[in-house]
Protein backbone atom coordinates (compact mmCIF):
# COMPACT_ATOMS: atom_id res chain seq x y z
CA UNK A 1 0.00 0.00 0.00
CA UNK A 2 1.22 3.30 -0.94
CA UNK A 3 0.59 6.43 0.89
CA UNK A 4 -0.72 9.47 0.55
CA UNK A 5 -3.10 8.27 -2.20
CA UNK A 6 -6.35 9.63 -2.93
CA UNK A 7 -8.19 7.91 -5.32
CA UNK A 8 -11.40 10.36 -5.34
CA UNK A 9 -10.96 13.76 -7.03
CA UNK A 10 -12.10 16.44 -5.04
CA UNK A 11 -12.80 20.13 -5.75
CA UNK A 12 -9.68 21.34 -3.04
CA UNK A 13 -6.22 21.94 -3.50
CA UNK A 14 -4.39 20.70 -0.25
CA UNK A 15 -1.75 23.00 1.10
CA UNK A 16 0.32 19.94 2.96
CA UNK A 17 -1.03 16.87 1.08
CA UNK A 18 1.22 14.50 3.12
CA UNK A 19 -1.65 15.14 5.92
CA UNK A 20 -3.99 12.70 4.11
CA UNK A 21 -2.22 9.65 4.67
CA UNK A 22 -3.56 5.79 4.64
CA UNK A 23 -1.20 4.29 6.98
CA UNK A 24 -1.27 3.69 11.21
CA UNK A 25 0.86 5.13 13.68
CA UNK A 26 2.80 2.76 16.38
CA UNK A 27 5.67 3.83 18.60
CA UNK A 28 6.35 6.75 16.07
CA UNK A 29 6.45 4.56 13.09
CA UNK A 30 4.11 5.09 10.24
CA UNK A 31 2.65 1.46 8.93
CA UNK A 32 0.71 -1.06 6.95
CA UNK A 33 -0.80 -3.99 8.34
CA UNK A 34 1.40 -7.04 8.94
CA UNK A 35 -0.68 -8.80 6.54
CA UNK A 36 -1.41 -6.32 4.37
CA UNK A 37 -4.82 -5.62 4.72
CA UNK A 38 -6.59 -2.62 3.92
CA UNK A 39 -10.26 -1.18 4.06
CA UNK A 40 -11.87 1.03 2.22
CA UNK A 41 -13.28 4.22 3.44
CA UNK A 42 -16.37 6.37 1.47
CA UNK A 43 -17.49 9.53 0.54
CA UNK A 44 -20.83 10.10 2.10
CA UNK A 45 -21.94 12.75 -0.58
CA UNK A 46 -21.73 9.84 -3.57
CA UNK A 47 -20.74 6.59 -1.34
CA UNK A 48 -18.19 6.82 -3.79
CA UNK A 49 -14.36 4.90 -2.73
CA UNK A 50 -11.85 7.72 -1.19
CA UNK A 51 -9.31 5.42 -0.53
CA UNK A 52 -8.05 1.77 1.06
CA UNK A 53 -6.89 2.12 5.01
CA UNK A 54 -4.73 0.16 6.93
CA UNK A 55 -6.59 -3.16 8.68
CA UNK A 56 -5.30 -3.27 11.95
CA UNK A 57 -6.03 -6.16 14.30
CA UNK A 58 -5.30 -7.90 17.46
CA UNK A 59 -1.49 -8.70 16.90
CA UNK A 60 -0.72 -4.86 15.58
CA UNK A 61 -3.31 -3.64 18.87
CA UNK A 62 -1.12 -5.73 21.02
CA UNK A 63 2.22 -4.31 19.88
CA UNK A 64 0.86 -0.62 19.90
CA UNK A 65 0.12 -1.02 23.49
CA UNK A 66 3.66 -2.51 24.45
CA UNK A 67 4.86 0.91 22.81
CA UNK A 68 2.39 2.80 25.18
CA UNK A 69 3.94 1.33 28.35
CA UNK A 70 7.45 1.58 27.42
CA UNK A 71 6.75 5.31 26.22
CA UNK A 72 4.96 5.62 29.77
CA UNK A 73 8.05 5.22 31.57
CA UNK A 74 9.81 8.39 30.03
CA UNK A 75 6.62 10.58 29.27
CA UNK A 76 5.17 10.32 33.02
CA UNK A 77 8.27 12.12 34.33
CA UNK A 78 7.82 15.28 31.98
CA UNK A 79 7.01 18.48 33.80
CA UNK A 80 3.36 20.26 33.24
CA UNK A 81 5.62 22.90 31.91
CA UNK A 82 7.34 20.64 29.32
CA UNK A 83 4.05 18.74 28.54
CA UNK A 84 1.95 22.61 28.16
CA UNK A 85 4.70 23.60 25.65
CA UNK A 86 3.86 20.00 23.76
CA UNK A 87 0.17 20.87 23.86
CA UNK A 88 0.47 23.95 23.01
CA UNK A 89 2.58 23.14 19.83
CA UNK A 90 0.15 20.35 18.69
CA UNK A 91 -2.75 23.14 18.94
CA UNK A 92 -1.07 25.53 16.92
CA UNK A 93 -0.09 23.31 14.12
CA UNK A 94 -3.81 22.15 13.81
CA UNK A 95 -4.82 25.55 13.59
CA UNK A 96 -1.99 26.19 11.18
CA UNK A 97 -3.19 23.47 8.82
CA UNK A 98 -7.34 23.78 9.69
CA UNK A 99 -8.39 24.01 6.21
CA UNK A 100 -6.32 20.65 5.33
CA UNK A 101 -7.86 19.27 7.69
CA UNK A 102 -11.67 20.54 7.36
CA UNK A 103 -11.20 19.42 3.69
CA UNK A 104 -10.06 15.54 5.39
CA UNK A 105 -13.47 16.16 7.30
CA UNK A 106 -15.56 16.93 4.53
CA UNK A 107 -14.15 14.42 2.16
CA UNK A 108 -15.02 11.31 5.12
CA UNK A 109 -17.77 12.24 6.30
CA UNK A 110 -19.55 14.82 4.34
CA UNK A 111 -19.86 18.02 6.72
CA UNK A 112 -20.19 20.84 4.65
CA UNK A 113 -16.69 22.34 4.61
CA UNK A 114 -17.91 25.35 6.68
CA UNK A 115 -19.17 23.16 9.41
CA UNK A 116 -15.77 20.95 9.01
CA UNK A 117 -13.57 24.39 9.65
CA UNK A 118 -15.85 24.39 13.09
CA UNK A 119 -15.58 21.38 14.38
CA UNK A 120 -11.22 21.75 14.12
CA UNK A 121 -11.81 24.72 15.58
CA UNK A 122 -14.08 22.68 18.62
CA UNK A 123 -11.07 20.25 18.71
CA UNK A 124 -8.33 23.09 19.19
CA UNK A 125 -10.81 24.97 22.26
CA UNK A 126 -10.13 21.77 24.07
CA UNK A 127 -6.51 21.18 23.62
CA UNK A 128 -6.28 25.12 24.68
CA UNK A 129 -8.56 24.41 27.46
CA UNK A 130 -6.22 21.09 28.63
CA UNK A 131 -3.25 22.93 28.43
CA UNK A 132 -4.67 25.46 30.44
CA UNK A 133 -5.82 22.64 33.53
CA UNK A 134 -2.12 21.18 33.40
CA UNK A 135 -0.50 23.16 35.73
CA UNK A 136 -3.90 23.74 37.72
CA UNK A 137 -3.78 20.10 38.34
CA UNK A 138 -2.41 19.88 41.34
CA UNK A 139 -2.66 18.06 44.94
CA UNK A 140 -3.37 19.44 48.73
CA UNK A 141 -2.61 19.45 52.52
CA UNK A 142 -4.72 17.92 54.66
CA UNK A 143 -4.82 18.37 58.30
CA UNK A 144 -4.74 15.08 60.18
CA UNK A 145 -6.30 13.68 63.27
CA UNK A 146 -3.06 12.63 65.01
CA UNK A 147 -0.96 15.78 65.52
CA UNK A 148 2.25 13.97 64.72
CA UNK A 149 1.38 13.55 60.98
CA UNK A 150 1.07 15.52 58.32
CA UNK A 151 -1.29 14.25 55.18
CA UNK A 152 -0.88 15.54 51.74
CA UNK A 153 -2.11 14.26 48.19
CA UNK A 154 -0.35 14.17 44.78
CA UNK A 155 -1.87 13.33 41.33
CA UNK A 156 -0.02 10.93 39.26
CA UNK A 157 -0.92 9.87 35.64
CA UNK A 158 -2.81 6.13 35.18
CA UNK A 159 -0.37 4.66 32.13
CA UNK A 160 -1.95 3.65 29.17
CA UNK A 161 -5.26 4.97 27.94
CA UNK A 162 -7.43 3.01 25.40
CA UNK A 163 -9.58 5.76 23.13
CA UNK A 164 -12.03 4.79 20.91
CA UNK A 165 -13.58 7.86 19.14
CA UNK A 166 -16.92 7.92 16.98
CA UNK A 167 -17.17 9.31 13.41
CA UNK A 168 -19.18 12.30 13.54
CA UNK A 169 -16.66 14.85 14.77
CA UNK A 170 -13.44 13.19 14.10
CA UNK A 171 -11.04 16.04 15.01
CA UNK A 172 -12.67 16.92 18.17
CA UNK A 173 -13.84 13.94 19.36
CA UNK A 174 -10.05 12.90 19.35
CA UNK A 175 -8.38 15.91 20.84
CA UNK A 176 -10.99 15.77 23.58
CA UNK A 177 -10.01 12.36 24.69
CA UNK A 178 -6.36 11.92 23.83
CA UNK A 179 -5.62 15.66 24.42
CA UNK A 180 -7.10 15.56 28.04
CA UNK A 181 -5.03 11.91 28.39
CA UNK A 182 -1.88 13.26 27.50
CA UNK A 183 -1.70 16.17 29.01
CA UNK A 184 -2.62 14.45 32.40
CA UNK A 185 1.00 12.61 31.60
CA UNK A 186 -0.59 9.29 30.13
CA UNK A 187 0.38 7.56 27.01
CA UNK A 188 -2.10 6.47 24.25
CA UNK A 189 -3.49 3.90 22.46
CA UNK A 190 -6.57 5.79 19.64
CA UNK A 191 -8.97 3.55 17.79
CA UNK A 192 -11.08 6.46 15.28
CA UNK A 193 -14.20 4.77 14.01
CA UNK A 194 -13.92 3.14 10.69
CA UNK A 195 -15.88 5.78 8.72
CA UNK A 196 -13.47 8.45 9.87
CA UNK A 197 -9.65 7.38 10.21
CA UNK A 198 -8.24 9.89 7.90
CA UNK A 199 -8.89 12.98 10.14
CA UNK A 200 -7.37 10.77 13.04
CA UNK A 201 -4.23 9.95 10.87
CA UNK A 202 -3.26 13.50 10.21
CA UNK A 203 -3.71 14.92 13.73
CA UNK A 204 -1.40 12.40 14.74
CA UNK A 205 0.92 13.27 12.00
CA UNK A 206 0.14 17.20 13.71
CA UNK A 207 1.09 15.26 17.19
CA UNK A 208 4.12 13.69 15.73
CA UNK A 209 5.73 17.37 14.28
CA UNK A 210 4.94 19.19 17.41
CA UNK A 211 7.57 17.03 19.11
CA UNK A 212 5.37 14.09 20.36
CA UNK A 213 7.95 11.24 21.79
CA UNK A 214 7.12 8.03 20.17
CA UNK A 215 4.87 5.58 21.57
CA UNK A 216 2.88 8.40 23.64
CA UNK A 217 -0.05 8.82 20.42
CA UNK A 218 -0.72 5.41 18.27
CA UNK A 219 -3.20 5.49 15.97
CA UNK A 220 -4.80 2.17 15.01
CA UNK A 221 -7.07 1.98 11.82
CA UNK A 222 -9.36 -0.66 11.56
CA UNK A 223 -12.69 -2.14 9.61
CA UNK A 224 -15.77 -2.57 11.70
CA UNK A 225 -14.79 -6.71 12.16
CA UNK A 226 -11.14 -5.81 13.00
CA UNK A 227 -12.75 -3.06 15.42
CA UNK A 228 -14.07 -5.62 18.03
CA UNK A 229 -10.41 -7.43 18.02
CA UNK A 230 -9.64 -4.07 19.12
CA UNK A 231 -12.08 -3.75 21.62
CA UNK A 232 -11.18 -7.36 23.25
CA UNK A 233 -7.41 -6.54 23.17
CA UNK A 234 -7.76 -3.20 25.32
CA UNK A 235 -10.47 -4.41 27.73
CA UNK A 236 -8.35 -7.77 28.31
CA UNK A 237 -4.70 -6.14 28.31
CA UNK A 238 -2.95 -5.75 32.04
CA UNK A 239 -1.36 -3.10 30.75
CA UNK A 240 -4.10 -0.87 29.77
CA UNK A 241 -5.26 1.07 32.27
CA UNK A 242 -8.38 3.73 31.06
CA UNK A 243 -10.70 2.72 28.67
CA UNK A 244 -12.51 5.57 27.23
CA UNK A 245 -15.05 4.66 24.28
CA UNK A 246 -17.87 7.70 22.83
CA UNK A 247 -20.89 5.68 21.03
CA UNK A 248 -23.72 3.35 21.33
CA UNK A 249 -24.94 2.46 24.67
CA UNK A 250 -24.99 -1.01 23.54
CA UNK A 251 -21.20 -1.32 23.12
CA UNK A 252 -20.30 1.08 25.80
CA UNK A 253 -22.35 -1.71 28.33
CA UNK A 254 -19.66 -4.48 26.64
CA UNK A 255 -16.58 -2.27 27.10
CA UNK A 256 -17.44 -1.19 30.64
CA UNK A 257 -18.41 -4.84 31.86
CA UNK A 258 -15.19 -6.15 30.17
CA UNK A 259 -13.47 -3.46 32.20
CA UNK A 260 -15.15 -4.41 35.12
CA UNK A 261 -12.66 -8.02 34.92
CA UNK A 262 -9.34 -5.83 35.60
CA UNK A 263 -10.87 -3.27 37.15
CA UNK A 264 -9.88 -0.71 34.83
CA UNK A 265 -10.74 3.12 34.78
CA UNK A 266 -13.41 3.72 31.90
CA UNK A 267 -15.20 7.07 31.01
CA UNK A 268 -18.30 6.23 28.56
CA UNK A 269 -19.82 8.99 26.70
CA UNK A 270 -22.78 6.93 25.19
CA UNK A 271 -26.30 7.59 23.71
CA UNK A 272 -28.62 10.67 24.25
CA UNK A 273 -32.06 10.82 23.67
CA UNK A 274 -32.78 14.75 24.67
CA UNK A 275 -35.81 16.43 25.43
CA UNK A 276 -36.36 19.60 24.12
CA UNK A 277 -39.52 21.25 26.12
CA UNK A 278 -40.98 24.82 24.68
CA UNK A 279 -43.48 26.36 27.51
CA UNK A 280 -46.00 27.90 26.55
CA UNK A 281 -44.44 31.36 27.81
CA UNK A 282 -41.49 30.81 25.67
CA UNK A 283 -40.14 33.58 23.16
CA UNK A 284 -41.24 30.92 19.76
CA UNK A 285 -38.74 32.99 17.93
CA UNK A 286 -35.79 32.36 19.77
CA UNK A 287 -36.98 29.16 20.72
CA UNK A 288 -37.38 28.13 17.22
CA UNK A 289 -33.42 29.29 16.55
CA UNK A 290 -32.82 26.93 19.86
CA UNK A 291 -34.23 23.89 18.17
CA UNK A 292 -32.40 24.22 14.55
CA UNK A 293 -29.27 25.21 15.99
CA UNK A 294 -29.53 21.73 18.36
CA UNK A 295 -31.75 19.57 16.21
CA UNK A 296 -30.30 20.01 12.61
CA UNK A 297 -27.01 20.73 13.45
CA UNK A 298 -24.50 18.23 11.10
CA UNK A 299 -27.96 17.23 10.13
CA UNK A 300 -29.09 16.02 13.49
CA UNK A 301 -25.76 13.94 13.89
CA UNK A 302 -24.50 14.77 17.38
CA UNK A 303 -25.26 12.82 20.73
CA UNK A 304 -26.28 15.97 22.31
CA UNK A 305 -29.19 16.59 19.62
CA UNK A 306 -32.99 17.62 20.52
CA UNK A 307 -34.68 14.48 19.44
CA UNK A 308 -38.07 14.59 21.30
CA UNK A 309 -39.41 18.24 21.22
CA UNK A 310 -42.34 18.79 23.62
CA UNK A 311 -44.30 21.99 22.64
CA UNK A 312 -46.80 23.40 24.88
CA UNK A 313 -50.43 22.88 22.76
CA UNK A 314 -51.70 26.20 23.41
CA UNK A 315 -48.37 27.31 20.87
CA UNK A 316 -47.88 24.77 18.97
CA UNK A 317 -49.40 25.97 15.71
CA UNK A 318 -47.38 29.11 15.75
CA UNK A 319 -43.96 27.08 17.04
CA UNK A 320 -44.35 24.72 14.08
CA UNK A 321 -45.34 27.42 10.87
CA UNK A 322 -42.94 29.73 12.71
CA UNK A 323 -39.82 26.56 12.86
CA UNK A 324 -41.04 25.48 8.79
CA UNK A 325 -40.50 29.15 8.03
CA UNK A 326 -36.74 29.47 10.02
CA UNK A 327 -35.67 26.18 8.21
CA UNK A 328 -36.41 27.56 4.59
CA UNK A 329 -34.90 30.71 5.64
CA UNK A 330 -31.44 29.00 7.58
CA UNK A 331 -30.14 26.07 5.18
CA UNK A 332 -28.53 26.18 1.90
CA UNK A 333 -28.04 22.89 0.45
CA UNK A 334 -25.88 22.19 -2.80
CA UNK A 335 -22.27 20.34 -2.98
CA UNK A 336 -19.95 20.62 0.61
CA UNK A 337 -17.57 21.68 -1.13
CA UNK A 338 -19.30 25.21 -1.76
CA UNK A 339 -18.52 27.54 1.29
CA UNK A 340 -21.74 28.89 0.94
CA UNK A 341 -23.79 25.51 1.60
CA UNK A 342 -24.55 25.04 5.05
CA UNK A 343 -26.37 21.10 5.10
CA UNK A 344 -24.81 18.06 4.46
CA UNK A 345 -25.68 14.05 3.85
CA UNK A 346 -26.09 11.95 6.65
CA UNK A 347 -22.94 9.28 6.88
CA UNK A 348 -24.08 6.20 5.38
CA UNK A 349 -26.89 4.33 4.13
CA UNK A 350 -27.01 2.73 7.88
CA UNK A 351 -28.45 6.35 8.74
CA UNK A 352 -30.72 6.82 6.81
CA UNK A 353 -32.52 3.25 7.35
CA UNK A 354 -33.06 3.98 10.56
CA UNK A 355 -34.90 7.46 9.70
CA UNK A 356 -37.26 5.67 7.23
CA UNK A 357 -38.11 3.10 9.97
CA UNK A 358 -39.10 5.86 12.63
CA UNK A 359 -41.02 7.93 10.09
CA UNK A 360 -42.98 5.13 8.62
CA UNK A 361 -43.74 4.49 12.16
CA UNK A 362 -44.56 7.51 13.62
CA UNK A 363 -46.84 8.10 10.16
CA UNK A 364 -48.45 4.69 10.74
CA UNK A 365 -49.33 5.60 14.53
CA UNK A 366 -51.22 8.86 13.43
CA UNK A 367 -48.39 11.71 13.15
CA UNK A 368 -48.04 14.01 9.82
CA UNK A 369 -45.47 15.28 7.36
CA UNK A 370 -46.11 19.33 8.41
CA UNK A 371 -42.70 20.94 6.56
CA UNK A 372 -40.03 19.03 4.72
CA UNK A 373 -37.14 20.72 3.06
CA UNK A 374 -37.81 21.05 -0.94
CA UNK A 375 -36.45 19.18 -3.29
CA UNK A 376 -35.94 21.90 -5.73
CA UNK A 377 -33.85 23.80 -3.27
CA UNK A 378 -32.07 20.48 -2.61
CA UNK A 379 -31.56 18.89 -6.12
CA UNK A 380 -28.01 19.85 -6.42
CA UNK A 381 -27.21 18.59 -2.55
CA UNK A 382 -28.83 15.29 -2.97
CA UNK A 383 -27.16 11.83 -2.93
CA UNK A 384 -27.79 8.40 -1.87
CA UNK A 385 -27.62 9.81 1.90
CA UNK A 386 -28.95 13.00 1.47
CA UNK A 387 -32.29 13.65 4.37
CA UNK A 388 -33.89 17.07 3.99
CA UNK A 389 -34.81 18.64 7.22
CA UNK A 390 -37.92 17.30 8.34
CA UNK A 391 -40.73 18.46 10.67
CA UNK A 392 -43.22 15.66 11.89
CA UNK A 393 -46.46 17.12 13.96
CA UNK A 394 -49.19 14.79 15.53
CA UNK A 395 -46.65 12.94 17.49
CA UNK A 396 -47.68 10.48 20.21
CA UNK A 397 -45.26 8.86 23.01
CA UNK A 398 -46.13 5.96 21.87
CA UNK A 399 -44.01 6.05 18.48
CA UNK A 400 -40.54 4.96 18.30
CA UNK A 401 -38.64 7.89 18.17
CA UNK A 402 -39.35 8.15 21.90
CA UNK A 403 -36.99 5.57 23.18
CA UNK A 404 -34.86 5.29 20.02
CA UNK A 405 -32.24 8.00 19.44
CA UNK A 406 -32.61 9.40 15.36
CA UNK A 407 -29.19 10.85 14.85
CA UNK A 408 -30.88 12.26 12.13
CA UNK A 409 -32.88 15.85 10.70
CA UNK A 410 -36.53 14.59 11.73
CA UNK A 411 -37.53 16.89 14.34
CA UNK A 412 -41.35 15.45 15.98
CA UNK A 413 -43.34 17.79 17.81
CA UNK A 414 -45.45 16.16 20.73
CA UNK A 415 -47.88 18.96 22.53
CA UNK A 416 -47.91 18.66 26.52
CA UNK A 417 -50.46 20.37 28.76
CA UNK A 418 -48.75 20.58 31.85
CA UNK A 419 -45.42 21.33 33.53
CA UNK A 420 -45.44 17.79 35.45
CA UNK A 421 -46.25 16.15 32.52
CA UNK A 422 -43.66 17.19 30.43
CA UNK A 423 -41.29 16.49 32.57
CA UNK A 424 -42.28 12.76 33.15
CA UNK A 425 -42.37 12.34 29.66
CA UNK A 426 -38.69 14.06 28.86
CA UNK A 427 -37.43 11.78 32.01
CA UNK A 428 -39.23 8.37 29.99
CA UNK A 429 -36.02 7.21 29.10
CA UNK A 430 -33.28 4.88 29.42
CA UNK A 431 -31.19 7.86 28.31
CA UNK A 432 -29.46 11.29 30.53
CA UNK A 433 -27.15 13.25 28.33
CA UNK A 434 -29.01 16.86 27.83
CA UNK A 435 -31.60 17.99 27.99
CA UNK A 436 -33.10 21.93 26.62
CA UNK A 437 -35.94 23.99 28.09
CA UNK A 438 -37.39 27.73 26.81
CA UNK A 439 -38.78 29.63 29.41
CA UNK A 440 -39.47 32.85 30.49
CA UNK A 441 -40.38 31.75 34.18
CA UNK A 442 -37.12 32.10 36.17
CA UNK A 443 -38.70 29.95 38.72
CA UNK A 444 -39.85 27.10 36.29
CA UNK A 445 -36.20 26.88 34.81
CA UNK A 446 -34.64 26.06 38.52
CA UNK A 447 -37.64 23.60 39.00
CA UNK A 448 -37.38 21.88 35.78
CA UNK A 449 -33.65 21.71 35.12
CA UNK A 450 -33.23 20.47 38.61
CA UNK A 451 -36.12 17.50 37.64
CA UNK A 452 -34.72 16.64 34.25
CA UNK A 453 -32.67 13.67 34.47
CA UNK A 454 -29.71 14.39 32.13
CA UNK A 455 -25.86 15.64 33.03
CA UNK A 456 -26.03 18.57 30.81
CA UNK A 457 -29.40 20.81 30.83
CA UNK A 458 -29.46 24.03 28.42
CA UNK A 459 -31.88 26.92 29.59
CA UNK A 460 -33.01 28.88 26.56
CA UNK A 461 -29.66 27.73 24.15
CA UNK A 462 -29.74 25.23 21.74
CA UNK A 463 -25.76 24.53 21.32
CA UNK A 464 -24.42 23.57 24.79
CA UNK A 465 -20.96 21.98 23.68
CA UNK A 466 -17.60 23.32 25.05
CA UNK A 467 -14.47 23.24 26.13
CA UNK A 468 -14.85 24.55 29.26
CA UNK A 469 -18.04 22.85 30.49
CA UNK A 470 -18.29 19.15 31.86
CA UNK A 471 -19.55 16.80 29.08
CA UNK A 472 -20.99 14.09 30.20
CA UNK A 473 -24.76 12.29 31.29
CA UNK A 474 -26.33 9.60 33.49
CA UNK A 475 -28.10 6.92 33.02
CA UNK A 476 -27.98 4.94 30.07
CA UNK A 477 -25.82 7.61 28.96
CA UNK A 478 -22.64 6.69 29.83
CA UNK A 479 -19.83 7.84 33.05
CA UNK A 480 -17.59 10.12 33.89
CA UNK A 481 -16.80 13.85 32.36
CA UNK A 482 -14.90 15.33 29.21
CA UNK A 483 -13.75 19.24 29.36
CA UNK A 484 -14.39 21.44 32.74
CA UNK A 485 -12.12 22.40 35.34
CA UNK A 486 -11.44 18.80 36.06
CA UNK A 487 -10.92 17.28 32.68
CA UNK A 488 -7.67 15.97 33.60
CA UNK A 489 -9.02 14.44 36.70
CA UNK A 490 -10.52 11.62 34.98
CA UNK A 491 -6.76 10.27 33.78
CA UNK A 492 -5.30 11.21 37.12
CA UNK A 493 -4.60 8.71 39.73
CA UNK A 494 -5.13 10.44 43.56
CA UNK A 495 -2.35 9.17 45.78
CA UNK A 496 -2.34 10.51 49.69
CA UNK A 497 1.07 10.07 51.75
CA UNK A 498 0.74 10.46 55.39
CA UNK A 499 4.05 11.73 57.05
CA UNK A 500 5.01 11.46 61.21
CA UNK A 501 7.31 13.98 62.01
Amino acid sequence: MTPNILLKNIPYSFCDSTLLDNRAFINGEWMVADDGRTFPVYDPEDNQEICHVANLGRAETKRAIEAAQEAFQQFRKTTNRERRWLIRRWADLIRENKNDLAAICTLELGKPFTESLGTVKYGTDFLDWFESCIEQSTGQTIPAAKGNNRIFTIKQPQGVVAAITPWNSPVAMITRKVGAAIAAGNTVVCKPAPETPLCAIAVAKLFERAGGPPGVLNIITSDPELTAEFGDEVTSHPLVRHVSFTGSTAVGRYLHAECAKTFKKTSMELGGNAPFIIFDDADISSSVDGLIASKFRSSGQTCVCANRVFVHSSIMDSFASTLAQRLTETFRYGSVWDHSVNYGPLYSGKAMDKIRVQLDDALRKGAKVSYIGSPSDAATGKGPNFCAPTVITRATPDMLFMQQETFGPLAFLVPFQADDEVVALANKTNAGLASYIYTENISRVWKVSEALESGMVGVRVGLISACEQPFGGIKDSGVGREGGMNALDEYLDIKSITLGI
